[in-house]
């Protein structure tokens, strides 16, 4: 049977899909939350007590759905949600998907600063993956994104893609520092932003010593793992996107500044369906955000704060 994929950015659309067969990945629509199928393939939200999408469908359920390869999306087509079309769709062989693989793509997308990908033979193959241009958030961008993730997975990369990849870091995490726009202390006040990329990350409770607490971006590329050194809290518009995203570095530091359930606590502050992780979210599916809303987020996360 002919793969099918339907992309909505509607909550009520997702669940018609739903109610015709298709298998909802990754399907969560802010404080609507999250569409599910058989599988309960997401883990956002209230879901979010689940593993990710890629590890559970290439464990336990590869090829589960290769006699009816419907699925229903929306957001992204990033690399945990197209590794579980993939594999329930069995379309390449499970022994071309290696352990090591599906669980660091798990781990990068559940705690993406936590793990530098190029350290590792299948980091560098992932990080080509999150390099590739032109994965859109419609139909398209998912069919390129599982062309792109089939090929990684059959062909593997040559040791001159490797060396790519690399330089091509090198240059994300310079464009990432050229993002930074705006940092706010505690109290709300204006701080100096970094110039370099040494300083140490905001992983524990020894950011409360430092000053920086909210920092504003605006940038092309991804860029966490930088941002994260200016403050435990980033607002990041994405300018090709228009979408903000909300992150903390980990749940010990989003209890900590925002209580209990972290960024959970927040999103209902918001006009829209705004949701997410306790340590990530953003602004609503299908909802085109300008740079002036990316700073009035940060200011209302500043009123949150507790910590």
């Amino acid at each position: 049977m002919k793969l099918e994929i339907a992309f909505t950015n509607d909550f009520a659309q997702a669940c018609a899909y739903r109610d015709q067969g298709y298998e909802p990945i990754e399907c969560a629509f802010g404080q609507n939350q999250s569409v599910l199928g058989r599988f309960n393939l997401d883990h956002h939200g209230k879901e979010s007590f689940r593993e990710g999408v890629a590890i559970r469908a290439c464990r336990d359920l590869h090829g589960a759905l290769k006699d009816d390869p419907r699925f229903v999306v929306t957001g992204t087509p990033d690399a945990d949600a197209v590794l579980a079309i993939i594999a329930l769709a069995d379309l390449v062989p499970k022994d071309c998907i290696s352990p090591e693989f599906y669980r660091l793509v798990e781990l990068n997308d559940v705690d993406p600063i936590g793990t530098d990908l190029l350290e590792s033979r299948e980091g560098v193959e992932l990080a080509w993956f999150n390099q590739r241009e032109g994965l859109y958030q419609n139909e398209a961008g998912f069919r390129e994104a599982i062309a792109l993730m089939t090929q990684l997975l059959t062909e593997g990369l040559t040791s001159e893609e490797r060396d790519h990849v690399c330089k091509a870091d090198a240059a994300r995490r310079r464009n990432a520092l050229e993002g930074m726009l705006s940092l706010r202390g505690k109290d709300g006040a204006e701080l100096p932003l970094p110039k370099t990329l040494d300083a140490p990350l905001y992983r524990g409770p020894d950011f409360l010593k430092r000053d920086g607490r909210i920092l504003v971006v605006k940038s092309a590329v991804w860029g966490f793992d930088v941002w994260y050194r200016a403050a435990p809290c980033v607002v990041s518009y994405a300018s090709r996107m228009a979408k903000i995203t909300v992150g903390c570095c980990n749940e010990e530091v989003a209890r900590a500044l925002f209580g209990e359930g972290g960024l959970g606590n927040v999103w209902s502050h918001f006009e829209g369906a705004w949701g997410g992780r306790e340590t990530i979210g953003g602004s609503p599916r299908g909802v085109r955000m300008k740079l002036n809303d990316a700073y009035r987020t940060a200011a209302i996360l500043g009123e949150c704060l507790v910590g």
